[in-house]
């Protein structure tokens, strides 16, 4: 299998799992994941996600030496629409997602990155566009709607023409990622931000997901607010009904 999944109480880890091409993405990589982000919508045991990489890098992105072979990611509109369906169910899915990056994460594994809620950065780690060096453009798969937003216009143009390598550091220095830790520290800050997320209540986590993300596309104050006191009600009706229950 091109993922690990490892199922745990309420957590699912999941690995990109080909570390002899730095888990680069090839065809059956892009189905399963594109199956499971779509599974994990409408999952309610598994309430947080940790994405991370087998071996020394999160993912390479696409396996270009898998040209010629049945394993080679299919380009084209087959290609870009799987990858591209996958971003879009992992902002879907209910299930706050942690990346952990371990190595490199170039091209499509930067973009996988960029999917996710909370991103955790080894030292040593490495954020690679790669898209414009290979004669693609230099924005792809919702990379440039994410750095725009986190780095600023300049610095995330910047980036994004030069694919210039930037490390854990300074994609810390950005607020791209929210620490940075020891390699053999990284699974232990992954799980402890998974621990402490559980602590809330079953559809926090969902309804909390959701308003962030409508937030970011909110120009009105006043209709974000509304969106979120409607929530904050719901929550506050059912601890109601939940103490009456309990005290009958």
């Amino acid at each position: 299998m091109a993922l690990k999944v490892e199922k745990g109480d309420g957590v699912w880890t999941v690995k990109f799992n080909r570390p002899e091409r730095m888990n680069a993405i090839n065809e059956p990589m892009s189905v399963e994941l594109l199956e499971l982000f779509e599974s994990l919508r409408r999952n309610e045991d598994v309430r947080v996600v940790i994405l991370t990489g087998e071996g020394r890098a999160f993912n390479a992105g696409a396996d270009l030496k898998a040209g010629g072979t049945p394993e080679a990611l299919r380009d084209g509109p087959r290609g870009d629409w799987r990858l591209r369906d996958t971003v879009k169910a992992m902002r879907a899915c209910p299930q706050p997602i942690i990346s952990l990056v371990n190595g490199a994460a170039a091209g499509g594994g930067l973009a996988l990155a960029l999917a996710s809620d909370i991103i955790v950065a080894a030292k040593g780690a490495m954020l690679v566009p790669a898209f414009i060096k290979i004669g693609l453009s230099g924005s792809e798969l919702g990379v440039s709607w994410r750095l725009q937003r986190t780095m600023g216009i300049s610095a995330a143009r910047e980036f994004l023409f030069t694919s210039r390598p930037m490390n854990a550091d300074q994609a810390l220095g950005h607020g791209i990622v929210s620490a940075v830790v020891e390699p053999d520290e990284l699974m232990a800050y992954g799980n402890q931000l998974a621990t402490e997320m559980l602590q809330a209540a079953p559809d926090a986590l969902r309804v909390t997901k959701r308003t962030l993300d409508a937030a970011l596309e909110m120009p009105d104050p006043a209709l974000l607010m509304e969106l979120e006191e409607r929530s904050q009600s719901s929550f506050v009706r059912r601890n109601i009904r939940q103490r009456k229950a309990e005290t009958s």
